[in-house]
């Protein structure tokens, strides 16, 4: 007889064995139901999380009995300094003739001080034609039927003027509608709005075509970056959905943006762009390469992991998160396996900082000593933590049913358990994957204002300029900086530039330009 056919009021049996074994479906009936409700409870938890909880993942340190330290001070209120590579405007203010003269006796009062008040002022931006003169010259000596036309005449600059051919922005204009989009996050309708109150009406989908054509022409430094991204010891990968606007239909479907995250002597950010969401991206993008990929537990990286292949290093900010949800659905048992990770993260905390690439031998091997440091020091301290670790998992891994939240968590961290302690056999790796997940918060705040990609070539498009902008906020530098000056330079090397032409024009090749130009302590000017 099956448990889940009895009617409240059917009859039972009256021999032993059929009531036992009707009694063991019910105890099985009952162990689905119950985990199907602490699923549907851990489910119902995270939606009213997402919804309306905070979205900082800072859990409060569990106090131990007799700890009295105090609770850390916070940053002081108070005006920062403005910075002085700023101009400054002067307006004095004085008294006038009459006023200079004592009341009393008449006669001029000196002045014995300057009282000075500084403040942060702004002017809308204002816009200018660049109007660019190219002077021809021609020999009137030589003989037209024995001189060749192109001996004889020449003109000054390149036959096109930049960085668009034929085109009515110029370098700095470009700059702006580059750095606005991919990383203002303004949607060219609202661009287009803005240019207008400065009376100039330039129509959206012109800025679109502005945007293109910029990107074909940053298109050789983008593959530069991807093919020196390559080169990495250690890549940080990771991706975000976007909306495509589906050709001929009335609705959308889902692209991604995947990004990578290059070491300390390839630091570049890359972007990629496909219209689905398969292992042939990354397989494709990641072609060739042989290092550590430090990323979430993504079935599309699967294919790129094997022994003389990429070597996975897992994000244990992904693993915490999932015990986290577990804390707050109510499940104590978790903050013990937070108790373990807040203490891997207090080691991290210890370390010896790494050290920047140099190409002299005695800073090269101070750095990779400062790399063993780190990884013995890992492996000394973390290493029995984690194993403390392990076995806590493996003996609540039983007691947690596998959909339950807890259950999920210690599951993933299990199924993961290679890839989560690989930080220990580097130096140079990280505990988790935060660096991308940074990364990927413009596009996160992008899309919530330009909501909808146009076509897979506007997809593209995206991905060139999240990789421009992307990397100059990696390195510290003003996108509009860095742009204006490296489009006006690349267009002037036309379309027959070399790799090594175009290397002068990678953000890091640039920065260091600039660093050994400008005065110590001052960033290039805008």
């Amino acid at each position: 007889m099956d448990a889940s056919c009895l009617q409240a009021d059917a009859p039972l049996p009256d021999d032993v064995p059929t009531l036992q074994t009707l009694l063991r479906q019910v105890l099985v009936e009952l162990a689905r139901l119950r985990a199907e409700n602490a699923e549907l409870h851990g489910k119902l938890d995270a939606a009213l999380k997402h919804r309306f909880g905070r979205r900082s993942e800072r859990r409060p340190p569990q106090r131990v009995a007799g700890d009295a330290k105090p609770a850390p001070q916070r940053d002081p209120h108070g005006r920062a300094a403005l910075p002085e590579q700023l101009p400054r405007r002067e307006v004095v203010l004085d008294l006038t003739e009459a006023e200079k003269r004592c009341p009393c006796c008449g006669r001029p009062r000196v002045c014995i001080g300057t009282q000075t008040a500084e403040q942060l002022d702004l002017e809308p931006a204002h816009f200018f034609v660049l109007r660019t003169l190219k002077k021809s010259y021609a020999c009137q000596h030589c003989k037209p039927e024995s001189v060749p036309v192109e001996q004889r005449f020449q003109t000054a600059g390149p036959a096109e003027v930049g960085p668009i051919a034929r085109g009515l922005c110029g370098p700095g204009l470009l700059a702006h509608v580059i750095t606005a989009k991919f990383a203002d996050h303004t949607p060219l309708h609202r661009l287009a709005g803005q240019l207008a109150r400065s009376g100039v009406e330039i129509a959206r989908s012109t800025l679109g075509d502005w945007l293109a054509g910029a990107a074909d022409l940053l298109d050789p430094l983008y593959q530069l970056m991807h093919q020196r991204l390559l080169l990495s010891r250690v890549i940080h990968g990771d991706d975000t959905s976007v909306k495509l606007r589906v050709v001929g239909m009335n609705r959308t479907r889902k692209a991604h943006l995947w990004t990578c995250i290059g070491d300390a002597d390839y630091p570049y950010v890359v972007f990629d762009f496909t219209a689905h969401y398969t292992a042939a991206g990354p397989e494709r993008f990641l072609q060739g390469y042989q290092g550590y990929l430090q990323a979430d537990a993504l079935a599309q990286y699967e294919g790129l992991y094997g022994a003389d292949k990429v070597q996975h290093c897992c994000c244990w900010a992904h693993a915490r998160r999932k015990f986290v949800a577990a804390a707050e659905g109510g499940d104590d048992r978790a903050n013990t396996a937070l108790e373990w990770i807040r203490t891997l993260y207090a080691i991290e905390r210890d370390l010896p900082p790494l050290l920047p690439p140099a190409d002299d031998p005695v800073a090269v091997e101070q750095r990779r000593q400062r790399e063993e440091q780190r990884r013995w020091w890992r492996q000394q301290q973390a290493g029995p933590v984690l194993t403390e670790l392990k076995k806590w998992l493996d003996e609540h891994k039983g007691r947690a049913l596998p959909k339950t939240v807890l259950g999920q968590a210690i599951g993933y961290a299990l199924n993961n358990w290679a890839a989560l302690q690989r930080y220990l056999e580097q130096g140079y790796l990280a505990i988790d994957n935060n660096l991308s997940e940074r990364t990927l918060r413009c596009i996160a705040l992008g899309r919530n204002n330009w909501g909808v990609i146009g076509s897979e070539t506007g997809g593209q498009t995206a991905a060139v300029m999240y990789s421009l902008v992307g990397t100059c906020k990696h390195l510290g530098i003003d996108p509009f900086v860095y742009l204006r000056e490296t489009l006006r330079g690349l267009f002037a090397l036309g379309e027959k530039a070399t790799a090594e032409q175009v290397r002068e024009w990678l953000p890091d090749r640039w920065l260091l330009r600039h660093a050994r130009e400008s005065p110590v302590g001052q960033a290039p000017a805008g």
